[in-house]
């Protein structure tokens, strides 16, 4: 059978051409990918979004530090107060500090009330006395009993006139046994139990007679020069009967 050489000759050719015109385009192809690549300088700025990026293909070192430092999650919730802790042991007690200087001398307080000297103006002074003697010569015996102070008047006691005496019994229920002209409730007020002297008296307050009358009272000076007139004083009377003689009083007395 007889063949046409003159086709095959051209199907061969254009096989042999297809084929090298394709590894042509392929090596075109390879230069133009390498040549083709992008650089931050060709994109746009703005126009790369976030589906344009790999899910989970970024990281930390991707994005600058300032902006790193942003990426922090919330606060998280405060934990609970802890309990408080025991005491510590107190420590030991230091050693004493060494006494400090004496402090100066203070300065003199005022003088105090001397029996040498008369109380202060207003002084109320009392005390008591008792006039106690057994009698055996029966009624009429002269009798009297010394009552000395504790303390200095600023006068001495006297019943020289009735404008200048100074010594005096308080009225009482037992005035009956007393020398009515020795009785002055003016300036001797109150009672045994609240004497009120008025200033610059001497007043006795009986509170019991036994066996005794017409008892008087008189400055110490009146029947003894050697007791001074300023000591003290004296009451006197006589006795109704053989006996016990029995006399209590209080006395007070108000400075002047």
């Amino acid at each position: 059978m007889f063949r046409n050489s003159s086709a095959d000759t051209t199907r061969r050719i254009r096989s042999v051409h297809v084929v090298a015109a394709g590894v042509l385009v392929l090596a075109m192809s390879g230069s133009a990918t390498a040549a083709m690549v992008i650089t931050g300088k060709q994109i746009k700025d703005n126009s790369v979004t976030g589906k344009d990026i790999k899910n989970g293909s970024l990281l930390i070192k991707d994005f600058k530090s300032s902006e790193a430092s942003k990426l922090r999650g919330p606060a998280g919730a405060g934990g609970a107060t802890g309990a408080a802790g025991t005491a510590g042991a107190g420590g030991a007690t230091g050693a004493a500090g060494t006494a400090g200087a004496a402090g100066a001398a203070g300065a003199a307080g005022a003088a105090g009330a001397s029996a040498f000297a008369p109380p202060p103006s207003g002084t109320v002074i009392s005390g008591g006395g008792i006039l106690s003697v057994e009698v055996s010569g029966g009624s009429g015996v002269a009798l009297r009993g010394y009552a000395p102070l504790p303390f200095t008047p600023a006068t001495p006691f006297t019943r020289a006139t009735p404008a200048t005496r100074n010594i005096w019994f308080g009225n009482t229920a037992l005035s009956s046994s007393l020398a009515a002209g020795d009785i002055n409730a003016t300036a001797c007020p109150g009672s045994a139990a609240a004497p009120a002297p008025t200033a610059g008296q001497m007043c006795a307050y009986p509170l019991e007679v036994q066996n005794l009358s017409g008892i008087g009272i008189n400055p110490g000076i009146t029947f003894s020069p050697d007791i001074a007139d300023k000591n003290g004083f004296f009451l006197f009377g006589d006795s109704v009967a053989t006996g016990n003689v029995l006399v209590r009083y209080v006395w007070a007395y108000k400075a002047p």
